[in-house]
């Protein structure tokens, strides 16, 4: 089926036109005379596209593959390698798939190297120490590491990594499904990172007016409800009938979400030098952040300037739910909005809803359902 063309191409790279594909998705192509034809994968104003269109460019430089694995046969090494061969058994990303590689790499070469070690002699009691000990935070601010949430990430990739090695007939039992689950100390439940309250969002408008970057940031993530790494990427370019298309990088999830009024506001009150056509977000120096990471960064600045050091960008997508919550949209519309696919997921999620206003609610209905079944049943008895 031909594909339509998908907007001008006046603002793209030399060589690199936009279509539209048959399910309707936005798609980059790198057409040059003389050169192999290819489709970006990354997304438009990526360091990962840049580096995409380097390698159409000079396809005589792309790096070569790396050496397959000499691992002593039955290691650690040789199930690690051969387990991380194929990016696709890691996660549906990019994204995620360098995350889960950073976990089992900190497994494989920690505080002390065990990849040398044969699978078959790995027990239950192994991962329990090797959790419990990840579990221990060190280092401070931005280098932290470990903790209730490294824990549990650790033992789940641990679980799968294993499964693989009974599927490849290397051990007869799961010792990471043997060892015991991650729980949070008693008295110390972990809800991940803070949800912002309504007098936060509040506060953080009053400090960053209309016309900033900082106050863009918010609103975008706030109006989205989506992950730092797809709220940088996002820009006027890729609108279209009012409606902002998202391929989620960590999930793969492809939406397609309207502008909502308040954001709008935000969009238009931008100075045309403190913004590109494809890309709400840019620095001072007028390029787009290297990174999700270092974009991560600079808004946690901005939350600190407005006095709100315990409030994270990601805490905005919690927020958004929790107002969905509130206003008892039902679980298929918030996921159409987040993007999630799990239930489950979405419940953590939405657990700082207003409790006391929904239980106000739930009673109130459960209570006019009595009344109602009651006179219904006093009814037929007087008319008996």
């Amino acid at each position: 089926m031909p594909r339509k063309r998908a907007g001008t191409n006046r603002f793209l790279p030399k060589y690199v036109s936009k279509f539209e594909s048959q399910h309707g998705t936005v798609r980059y192509r790198f057409r040059r005379a003389g050169y192999p034809t290819g489709y970006f994968t990354a997304k438009l104003g990526t360091e990962e596209f840049r580096a995409e269109y380097e390698a159409f460019n000079n396809p005589g430089k792309i790096d070569k593959p790396a050496p397959s694995s000499r691992a002593k046969p039955g290691t650690l090494d040789d199930l690690l390698d051969r387990y991380m061969s194929v990016p696709e058994r890691l996660g549906p990303s990019s994204v995620t798939q360098q995350k889960i590689r950073a976990v089992l790499e900190d497994f494989r070469n920690g505080d002390k190297p065990r990849g040398h070690r044969q699978v078959s002699t790995i027990t239950f009691e192994a991962i329990d120490k090797i959790i419990a000990k990840k579990m221990v935070k060190t280092g401070t601010g931005n280098k932290t590491k470990g903790g209730l949430h490294a824990a549990r990430k650790l033992r789940k990739e641990l679980v799968r990594l294993f499964d693989f090695a009974m599927k490849s007939g290397m051990i007869d039992k799961n010792p990471a499904s043997l060892a015991g689950k991650v729980k949070a100390p008693a008295g110390e439940r972990s809800h991940g990172f803070h949800t912002w309250t309504e007098e936060e969002i509040m506060q953080y408008r009053a400090y960053h007016k209309l016309g900033t970057r900082e106050r863009l940031a918010m609103e975008l993530a706030l109006w989205t409800d989506q992950r730092r790494s797809d709220v940088v990427t996002m820009g006027m370019a890729q609108v279209k009938n009012g409606r902002l298309p998202v391929s989620q990088e960590k999930t793969g999830e492809t939406l397609w979400l309207p502008i909502a009024a308040q954001l709008l506001e935000a969009i238009v009150a931008m100075p045309p030098q403190d913004t590109s056509p494809f890309c709400f977000l840019i620095t001072e120096r007028g390029r787009p952040f290297k990174s999700a990471a270092s974009f991560g960064v600079w808004f946690k600045k901005a939350c600190v300037a407005a006095g709100l050091p315990h409030c994270t960008m990601h805490g905005l997508r919690k927020a958004t739910l929790r107002r969905m919550a509130e206003l008892r949209m039902t679980n298929k519309d918030m996921k159409s909005v987040s993007g999630q696919r799990s239930d489950k997921t979405l419940a953590r999620y939405i657990e700082k809803a207003d409790q006391a206003a929904l239980a106000d609610s739930a009673m109130a209905q459960l209570s006019a359902w009595e009344k109602s079944v009651m006179e219904t049943e006093e009814k037929a008895v007087a008319n008996d």
